[in-house]
C-alpha cells in the first residue's frame, strides 16, 4: 500500500477575508502570524503555509455569499500532525446551519 501524502490542498470557502483571519486567530492564537492574503500557521510539530485569493461572490436566487479560495501549503509534520491542524480548522471555521 502506498504512503498516503498530504502537501496541499485547495478550496473554496463561503467567508470574507476578515471572518476567515478571525476564525484562523482563534483555531491557532499566537501560532498563527500573516494576513490579510496569506499566513503562517504552526501547530506542535506541523506547519502550514494559506494563500487566499478573493473570488466573485456567489448568487444564489438573492443571497450574495462572498467566495474565497484557499490553498494550503503544508511545510512540516506528519501525516497524522496535518490532518489533526486541518481537523482544528475546520472545526473553528464551521457555521451553523440546517
Amino acid at each position: 500500500m502506498a504512503e498516503e501524502k498530504l502537501e496541499s490542498i485547495e478550496r473554496e470557502m463561503s467567508t470574507t477575508l476578515k471572518v476567515f483571519s478571525q476564525d484562523l486567530h482563534n483555531a491557532f492564537s499566537e501560532r498563527a502570524s500573516g494576513g490579510p492574503l496569506s499566513f503562517v500557521v504552526n501547530h506542535g510539530a506541523a506547519a502550514m503555509n494559506i494563500l487566499l485569493t478573493p473570488m466573485p461572490d456567489r448568487e444564489i436566487a438573492l443571497i450574495r455569499l462572498p467566495t474565497l479560495h484557499i490553498r494550503i501549503d503544508f511545510t512540516a509534520g506528519s501525516i497524522v500532525e496535518r490532518k489533526e491542524m486541518l481537523k482544528r480548522m475546520d472545526f473553528y471555521m464551521q457555521r451553523g446551519g440546517g
